[in-house]
């Protein structure tokens, strides 16, 4: 009976910790040096808000946006989750909201993509949601390059939207080395170059394309995460991904990992709190 009493508490005090946990995020900074940032300029990146909402309108994630002061803000997709209409509107009035502090530049994850098929029931609510969303002047990029203002800086802006085979279930099926360059052109090479691309699974080809750095989402930290080890697996369901959350050095380039901002399906963080990413670039 003891042992029982013991396991219900535990069980209940996991809970309790669980749903306390889902209400928190922190911010997480990083600094990126390069001779080709002329002068200090700051981004906050969102990523995998999948409706999420810290407070009555978001106003606690806004807040804290805000004390960034952010020059632009990346959103490297699933700002909803496809199957739930309701987030939709959680997406779009946070973003009416984040485009008064600062331009905002969003590309798609897979759950947005999903969403392309005119065969989903949720399609013509997607269509609308981007002509809503439009219309405040948030730029979406669809497997484009812009050339933006990153405060006093020109900087090359990429978003990159894979196709949904690259997010199947079980593995991690290859991309073709030709693959970046046949969708992406680099434009200006002596400018910074930033890209947007949701599955960090690639982080290495976007390396080698040339991003100076970019910014991924989608693994959600893994869900759970063992101190010392890092996730323990992926929204793919891969074991102990290898760009999982945080900050990786491959070669002269850089990738950030967002450990996101919500949760879909599993509404699960173990060690693993939610996080809104801010940049800070500084000149070499």
């Amino acid at each position: 009976m003891i042992i029982l009493i013991t396991v219900l508490i535990l069980i209940m005090v996991y809970i309790l910790w669980q749903k306390w946990e889902l209400t928190k995020f922190c911010v997480t900074t990083y600094q990126i040096h390069s001779n080709k940032i002329k002068k200090t300029a700051v981004a906050a990146v969102i990523s995998d808000l999948h409706g999420f909402s810290y407070g009555l309108g978001n106003e606690q994630l806004l807040e804290q946006v805000k004390n960034i002061k952010p020059q632009v803000i990346l959103i490297p997709g699933d700002m909803l989750v496809s199957k739930d209409s309701k987030t939709y509107d959680t997406a779009y009035e946070t973003l009416k909201e984040l485009i008064k502090i600062a331009p905002v530049y969003y590309s798609y994850g897979n759950h947005e993509s999903r969403l392309r098929d005119p065969e989903r029931i949720n399609h013509p609510k997607f269509l609308q949601y981007l002509n809503k969303l439009r219309a405040l002047g948030v730029a979406i990029l669809e497997t484009e390059t812009r050339e933006i203002s990153l405060g006093e800086n020109r900087v090359m802006l990429s978003g990159l939207e894979l196709e949904l085979e690259f997010y199947e279930k079980g593995g991690i099926p290859p991309m073709e080395d030709s693959y970046m360059k046949e969708r992406l052109k680099m434009q200006k090479e002596e400018l910074f170059q930033i890209l947007l691309a949701h599955n960090p699974a690639y982080a290495e080809q976007y390396a080698a394309w040339g991003a100076d750095i970019t910014f991924c989402g989608h693994n959600h930290g893994g869900l759970i995460r063992i101190p010392g080890i890092g996730s323990l697996v992926s929204p793919q369901l891969t074991l102990f991904p290898k760009y999982d959350a945080g900050k990786f050095q491959i070669g002269r380039n850089c990738v950030i990992v967002s450990r996101g901002l919500g949760t879909h399906t599993f509404h699960v963080r173990i060690f693993n709190r939610a996080e809104l990413i801010s940049v800070e670039f500084l000149p070499q």
